[in-house]
């Protein structure tokens, strides 16, 4: 076998069956080998290696494996680090794969080579492991490697440099089996003064991070709340991690309910959260009450707030061990009916009609992936999400233009399933030329753009800065037309009460469709 096909080989027994990429000259033998298994392994080429590396963020949040994209050294690895940026904030597990140029130019000046780049060094501080293939013999150790880390601990992107000459040696390698990853338990001594903590406890407060999701932990955190009669807060990464209609729930974390409810605890038991900027209001939160924080990174235990009791174990097995230690342990329960007049209270807050409509239009489980922008904004706290991977959303990078190709890798992933995507204005048209992708391949999302011709998130703190404003107000196509054009259907809404409707009726048509909503 040619190290192409080697490598292709080494994808299949990882278990990957999609790929998003840009093909180019370096890595035509990956390509070829692709040609061949196109059975196994679909490919979907993109229009822009931005949105080959939101595709496959958004099929591994949807899934909760690794996502993989494939481009071109160089500026191809340039124009996808946007992308593995948010996903490295987000603790997503991308692969990005590359090529490179042959082994023997290694150690010529990278600025001076075709499509040069020193790609370990540009992409080292937004990937977890970095594997550099210069010989064939190295591919099937460097797969193996990758996909183990990103399936261990807390997982990140990470990239696979192929040079050219280890893709067209020939030679036979035995292709090693799916690496799944380490998934360490809790032990003994810390599990002991986890439920020890637990138990000296009355009224136990749970935020859910993102680890909740990454680890598909939800039915053994729905459990762990039922024990405690706890309510259970999420961060913004952690949102569908637990079922927002549970009576346990209190939507996402520093609202002024799960302000409350943290005030009343006597514990907080962190699941997975790094305590980052926004659920800390910059750390300048407070934690008063003793903090149990389980993480599967050890890095992240009392690294923001100095934990009681820390546990670095897999998030969904530290929560089986609890429950089973739990379930024959009587406790008292301080929280009693205040649990369920806080979710009422949760409940009760005023939603935005176009978050309502939209939640009552999509099925429990369709996905929906939100872009950076005034209406976006909103569903973070208002759109209730009941299952992990239907939510895709930017909340610390803050990524424009992500909505668009993350709903393409979501699709890819559930081609079953409903995926809307919402936008405004300028987030749309920095990712849509990949409503080719869209098209081409014959997705049925339904893709919502609120156009209002301007950035309506900057516009407010540019007048409160200097009294003006420069830069906000758009030009911008006819996008029922654009849509159109591309193949797609379009449909436009100037009234409120239109929008269900029509969504409704772009969810029925199971057809590419934009919908323009006017503001």
């Amino acid at each position: 076998m040619t190290g192409g096909e080697i490598f292709v080989e080494c994808l299949k027994a990882q278990g990957v069956t999609s790929i998003f990429g840009m093909p180019g000259g370096h890595l035509n033998p990956v390509y070829e080998s692709l040609y061949k298994n196109r059975e196994q392994i679909s490919h979907y080429v993109v229009r822009h290696e931005g949105g080959a590396a939101f595709m496959a963020d958004g099929y591994a949040r949807s899934t909760g494996d690794v996502g993989v994209c494939l481009t071109i050294p160089g500026p191809g690895s340039t124009n996808a680090s946007t992308g593995l940026g948010e996903a490295y904030t987000a603790n997503s597990p991308v692969l990005l794969v590359t090529g490179q140029n042959p082994s023997h130019l290694a150690q010529k000046d990278p600025s001076k080579s075709f499509h040069g780049l020193d790609q370990q060094a540009f992409l080292s501080q937004i990937t977890k492991h970095i594997e550099i293939v210069r010989t064939v013999d190295q591919i099937p150790g460097a797969v193996n490697r990758t996909f183990g880390s990103m399936r261990s601990g807390r997982p990140k992107p990470t990239l696979i440099e192929l040079a050219t000459d280890a893709l067209t040696a020939e030679v036979d390698l035995p292709i090693p089996p799916r690496n799944d990853g380490i998934h360490p338990s809790a032990d003994a001594r810390n599990l002991g003064q986890a439920l020890d903590l637990i138990q000296q406890s009355k009224r136990p407060f749970i935020l859910a991070g993102s680890g909740v999701n990454h680890s598909r932990a939800m039915t053994e955190l729905v459990q762990l709340a039922k024990y405690l009669n706890a309510p259970v807060a999420m961060t913004a990464m952690g949102k569908g991690g637990f079922p927002e209609d549970s009576p346990h729930s209190l939507g996402v974390f520093r609202s002024s309910v799960t302000r409350e409810a943290t005030e009343r605890s006597d514990l907080m038991i962190a699941l997975g959260t790094r305590f980052v900027y926004r659920e800390t209001s910059n750390w300048t939160m407070e934690i008063k009450q003793p903090l149990l924080q389980i993480d599967a990174d050890p890095a992240e235990i009392s690294k923001e707030y100095p934990a009681q009791v820390g546990i670095c174990a897999d998030i969904r097995i530290c929560l089986q061990q609890l429950n089973q230690a739990l379930q024959d342990q009587p406790r008292q329960d301080g929280w009693g009916k205040q649990t369920i007049q806080l979710h009422q209270q949760f409940e009760e807050n005023e939603r935005p009609r176009l978050v309502e409509d939209l939640r009552a239009a999509m099925p429990r489980d369709a996905i929906l992936a939100v872009d950076v922008h005034i209406d976006g904004y909103s569903t973070l706290p208002h759109f209730r999400v009941y299952h992990a991977g239907t939510f895709i959303y930017s909340p610390i990078s803050v990524s424009m233009g992500i909505a668009l190709p993350a709903a393409i890798g979501a699709q890819v992933a559930y081609p079953n399933r409903k995926v809307v995507a919402i936008a405004g204005d300028g987030g749309f048209l920095m990712t849509s030329p990949d409503l080719a992708t869209v098209v081409k391949y014959n997705l049925p999302i339904v893709i919502i753009v609120v156009n209002d011709n301007k950035l309506t998130s900057i516009e407010g703190g540019q007048i409160r800065q200097f009294g003006a404003t420069l830069g906000i107000n758009l030009v911008n196509p006819d996008f029922v037309k654009f849509a159109e054009s591309f193949g797609a259907v379009g449909l436009r809404v100037h009234d409120p009460s239109d929008f269900r409707p029509t969504l409704e009726k772009a969810l029925a048509l199971n057809k590419p469709t934009l919908i323009e909503v006017v503001k």
